[in-house]
C-alpha cells in the first residue's frame, strides 16, 4: 500500500445468541471495538435490531459518526414446537426457551450467505483494499459460526458474557461429572477435578439439572456447546483480571490460547462520579415501566445506604424487615402481592411491575444492598457501582457466581446456605437487616467500594482490561494487514500473468 493510500478499517462480525443477557453485553462489546476503529457487523434477529438500532443511533451520535457499527438481520426461520413469529427469548415461554437454544443454528444458512456476499464485495474490489471481514465473534450458544466461518477461512473467536470462574467450575462438572460419583449425603463437599486452583462443592449447591444433565436434554446441549467453545482462536470473557484471576487463568492453562478479560463491559460513564447519566435511560434494553422521575424522587427522598434493590418476583420479608425498599416484579399471571401489602408498606416500598432502571437505582447513593438471584449482567453492575449483594441463586450459573462473591470477594451474603434451601420471611428479613442497618453492613460496603475500584482501574489506561483490549484489537490488525498483503500479491501475480 502506497503512503498516500487511505488505510481501511478492519471489519468483524459477532454473532450473539437471541438471549437479553447476551445480547446486551455484546452490544457493550461492540460499541467498544467499534470506538477503537474497528468495523463491527452485529447479526441478529430482526426484532432484536429494532430494539437495538435505538442504542446504535445514539452511539454513533455521541461519537460524531466516527464510529461504525452495521446491525444486520437474519429472519429465524419456523421452529418445531414454537409459535409463529418466536426469535428471542423475551418472546418465548420459559418453558420453551430450551427449544430455542438449540435451534439458532437455523440461522447458519442466511448467514454463511452474508459472508459470501461480504468476501464477494471485497474480492471485486481490492484494487481499493476495502474493509474485508478478517474475525468473528461467536457467543457460547452459537457454535455453529465455527463451521460457517471456516467455510471462507475466516477465524473465529468465542464471547463468554458470564464469568470465567463460573465457566470453569460448571466446564470441569459437565466434562466429568464427578458430583455423580457422591455417596450418600447432598451435602458433603467433593473436589472438582481438572481445575488449575483447589474449590470444592456440593451437591446441594448445583442446579437441579446439574446434577442428572442426562434427565434434561438442555444440559447435554450447553456441555456440547461448551466444548465447541474452546475451538476458536480465542477468548473473550467479560469480567476483569482482579475479580477472578483464578478462572482466567484457568482458561490459558486449559485452552493453549489467548484469553482477553476485556469488562467489566458497561455503559462509559458507569464509573463517573456523578453515576449514571440522567434523562437518557439505561441504555440497556427495554425501556423502564416507571418514570425516571419517579424514581430518582423517590429514592432522593431516602438516607443513604439505606434502600435494598429487589429484582425477582416472589419474596417475603421486606415488609418484616421494616426496611426501605424497591422492589421490580416481572408482570406475570401468577404473581400476585400479599392482601394490603402495598398499602402497609407505602411510606417505605417502591413497587415497579415490569422492567425497571435497574443501573439508575444501584447508581443512586440511597441504595444499600441489591437482593438478586445473581446473574453475571447484574453481578457486574452491582460490583461497578459499589452495592454489596444479598444472593439468592437459584439456576444456570447463578450457585457458582454467588459462591465466587461469598466466599472468594467477601463481596455477598448469601441467603440459603444451599440451593435447595427453602428461605423463609426471617432468613430475608436478617439479611436485610444486616446489610442495611447494622456494622456488617458497613464492611461489605467497603469491600464493594473497594472492588469498584479495581473495577474502575481495570478499564482505565493502562489497566488490564484496557491492555487486553488493545491487545485483542492488535489481533484483528494483524488479521487484516494478512488479508492486505494476501490481496497485493495476488494483485501482483495477476499483473505478471497478463505480461507473460
Amino acid at each position: 500500500m502506497n503512503g498516500g493510500e487511505k488505510r481501511s478499517k478492519p471489519h468483524m462480525a459477532v454473532v450473539p445468541y437471541v438471549g437479553q443477557g447476551h445480547l446486551i453485553p455484546f452490544l457493550e462489546l461492540t460499541k467498544l471495538l467499534a470506538s477503537q476503529g474497528l468495523i463491527v457487523s452485529y447479526i441478529t434477529t430482526p426484532g432484536n435490531i429494532a430494539r437495538l438500532q435505538p442504542q446504535v443511533d445514539q452511539e454513533v451520535k455521541s461519537s460524531n459518526s466516527s464510529v461504525d457499527i452495521r446491525l444486520v438481520s437474519l429472519s429465524m426461520p419456523p421452529v418445531e414446537g414454537l409459535p409463529p413469529g418466536i426469535e428471542s427469548t423475551e418472546t418465548v415461554p420459559l418453558q420453551m426457551s430450551g427449544i430455542l437454544m438449540r435451534s439458532s443454528y437455523k440461522l447458519a444458512g442466511q448467514f454463511e450467505q452474508w459472508l459470501e456476499m461480504q468476501m464477494k464485495n471485497a474480492e471485486d474490489e481490492t484494487q481499493n483494499f476495502p474493509s474485508s471481514l478478517v474475525c468473528v465473534i461467536s457467543d457460547m450458544f452459537t457454535s455453529w459460526v465455527h463451521e460457517s466461518a471456516a467455510k471462507f477461512g475466516i477465524p473465529t473467536v468465542v464471547f463468554h458474557t458470564s464469568g470465567a470462574f463460573r465457566f470453569s467450575v460448571q466446564h470441569s462438572l459437565l466434562r466429568h461429572t464427578t458430583h455423580k460419583n457422591v455417596q450418600g449425603d447432598d451435602h458433603e463437599y467433593f473436589q472438582i477435578p481438572n481445575l488449575s486452583f483447589d474449590f470444592k462443592l456440593r451437591n446441594s449447591d448445583l442446579p437441579f439439572d446439574l446434577r442428572d444433565p442426562e434427565t434434561n436434554p438442555i444440559q447435554s446441549f450447553v456441555a456440547e456447546e461448551i466444548n465447541c467453545s474452546m475451538e476458536g482462536s480465542g477468548l473473550i470473557f467479560n469480567t476483569f483480571c482482579e475479580l477472578e484471576p483464578l478462572g482466567i487463568d484457568h482458561f490459558r492453562s486449559l485452552t493453549k490460547r489467548p484469553v482477553w478479560s476485556i469488562g467489566p463491559l458497561l455503559p462509559k460513564k458507569i464509573f463517573d462520579a456523578e453515576g449514571v447519566e440522567r434523562g437518557t435511560g439505561d441504555g440497556r434494553g427495554k425501556v423502564a415501566d416507571i418514570s425516571e422521575a419517579e424514581c430518582l424522587q423517590w429514592l432522593d427522598r431516602r438516607s443513604p445506604n439505606s434502600v435494598v434493590f429487589v429484582c425477582f418476583g416472589s419474596f417475603l420479608g421486606l415488609e418484616a424487615s421494616q426496611q426501605a425498599f424497591i422492589w421490580a416484579i416481572k408482570r406475570l399471571p401468577e404473581v400476585e402481592l400479599p392482601e394490603g401489602f402495598e398499602e402497609r408498606t407505602i411510606d417505605r416500598g417502591l413497587v415497579i411491575w415490569g422492567w425497571a432502571p435497574q443501573l439508575l437505582i444501584l447508581s443512586h447513593p440511597s441504595t444499600g444492598a441489591f437482593l438478586s438471584h445473581c446473574g453475571w449482567n447484574s453481578t457486574l453492575e452491582s460490583i461497578s457501582l459499589g452495592v454489596p449483594m444479598i444472593t439468592w441463586p437459584m439456576f444456570a450459573e447463578q450457585p457458582f457466581n454467588s459462591k465466587l462473591l461469598v466466599e472468594q470477594m467477601g463481596f455477598a451474603e448469601q441467603i440459603g446456605s444451599h440451593i435447595d434451601d427453602v428461605v423463609d420471611e426471617h432468613v430475608v428479613k436478617r439479611a436485610v437487616i444486616k446489610l442495611l442497618a447494622e456494622e456488617g453492613g458497613k464492611t461489605l460496603r467497603m469491600r464493594a467500594q473497594e472492588l469498584r475500584n479495581k473495577a474502575k482501574m481495570a478499564v482505565e489506561k493502562g489497566g488490564t482490561s484496557h491492555v487486553n483490549l488493545y491487545e485483542f484489537v492488535q489481533y484483528v490488525r494483524e488479521l487484516h494487514d494478512k488479508w492486505i498483503a494476501a490481496c497485493q500479491s495476488n494483485q501482483l501475480r495477476g499483473i505478471m500473468n497478463s505480461m507473460s
